[in-house]
């Protein structure tokens, strides 16, 4: 850790979170009052669309651009936000999300110096989601409260983080792979049973059930299209091999490959109770579903710079993960702002999807770290947190 986050000020959480708040608050206004926002737009205009029996997938020029993409859950489940007023509920929706990120992260059973080095760490990264009033925070906290609920042996609250994220954004249910590295599990495939059928049933207490399954319908056709008409727009792995490799691999065989190549760990059944084995999978996991994401944008990355971070909390930060590290900061997080040259992000950042490529080494240096022995650790004060000597 670097001297700058053991000063008092700088490892103070008073501090950090009147960061955070802050920056929240210059996001929001931003927003709310010389931006406005397309996303937020389409969030609060689903709940009256639902209401209305309209299609939440159609395309509404008068009131946004782009499409609602979201389970008809979404909308039903954050109606008490939507039905505030625009501007009101931006304004909630804003420190809502970023709220969750960073809360999730202080429940994290890691020492205080992590904590503070991810904040500070993070903290460009979530600006970057936040000005566009994306949920991404949520997505990159939810991994997190899986893992502190199967932690705490409550995999009945494990599956309500899995199927919420799902009804967000359908990549969350990525987060179930951690379910195989703990007990109860066919109570916990039981909950997600009864969870999916909660909140999938939810908006009907919006509209009727024939309603419902009509937005379903619409909601998986619109997936299917999204998917192909973003797939040359997206920040993944998808365009690094478009690009590097050959434009005709398919988006089926990367995703495929990728999912083989994820579930290879699972063959270390004696390593499930490890600190750093855990750690290591929830950042496969968080990374794994931004990297293959075939529709993947830049707001996306606070979900895989919070992998990226329980990552480097128990890799043995040799030359080689310093350096991945490094070009993370400058190419994930610093690239989409003003402190980076313009020159270089337009002439080489975005051509070569530059930003994920980082993320995407360090998911295979995660892969390979999982298949390699743990080395010597140790344990701090905290009975939790594990670190490497």
């Amino acid at each position: 850790m670097l001297s700058f986050f053991r000063k008092p000020l700088f490892s103070d959480y008073r501090f950090i979170f009147w960061v955070y708040a802050s920056l929240t608050l210059l996001a929001s206004i931003k927003v709310v009052f010389l931006e406005g926002s397309n996303n937020y737009s389409i969030f609060y205009h689903s709940l009256y669309h639902l209401l209305d029996g309209k299609s939440l997938y159609d395309l509404y020029p008068d009131e946004y651009s782009d499409h609602y993409h979201y389970a008809p859950t979404f909308a039903a489940l954050f109606a008490p936000v939507f039905a505030l007023p625009y501007s009101v509920g931006l304004f909630i929706w804003q420190f809502l999300f970023a709220g969750v990120w960073v809360y999730a992260l202080y429940r994290m059973p890691l020492p205080k110096q992590q904590k503070v080095f991810g904040y500070w760490f993070g903290l460009h990264e979530l600006f970057t989601s936040l000005v566009n009033s994306q949920t991404n925070p949520l997505i990159g906290a939810i991994p997190l409260f899986v893992f502190m609920s199967f932690e705490k042996r409550k995999p009945f609250w494990a599956a309500f983080f899995v199927v919420l994220g799902f009804n967000i954004k359908i990549y969350s249910l990525v987060a179930a792979a951690l379910f195989l590295l703990y007990p109860q599990r066919l109570r916990f495939l039981a909950s997600m049973l009864f969870w999916g059928i909660v909140l999938g049933a939810l908006p009907i207490l919006l509209t009727s059930p024939a309603k419902l399954l009509w937005q379903y319908e619409m909601w998986v056709r619109q997936l299917l299209i999204k998917s192909d008409h973003d797939k040359w727009a997206n920040t993944s792995i998808h365009r690094l091999v478009h690009i590097f490799i050959s434009p005709e691999v398919s988006t089926a065989i990367i995703i495929g490959l990728g999912v083989l190549l994820f579930c290879t760990v699972y063959v270390h059944i004696n390593r499930y109770k490890e600190r750093s084995f855990q750690l290591l999978m929830i950042a496969s996991v968080l990374i794994f579903q931004v990297i293959f994401n075939p529709v993947s944008e830049s707001p996306t990355y606070i979900t895989a710079v919070t992998g990226v971070l329980c990552w480097w909390f128990c890799c043995p930060q040799t030359w080689l993960d310093r350096g991945l590290m490094i070009s993370c900061f400058v190419l994930t997080v610093l690239s989409p702002s003003d402190i980076f040259p313009s020159f270089l992000r337009e002439q080489f950042v975005k051509p070569y999807v530059l930003k994920a490529l980082p993320c995407v080494l360090i998911w295979f240096r995660v892969v390979y770290l999982m298949h390699k022995p743990a080395p010597k650790a140790y344990l701090l004060h905290e009975p939790d947190a594990l670190v490497y000597s």
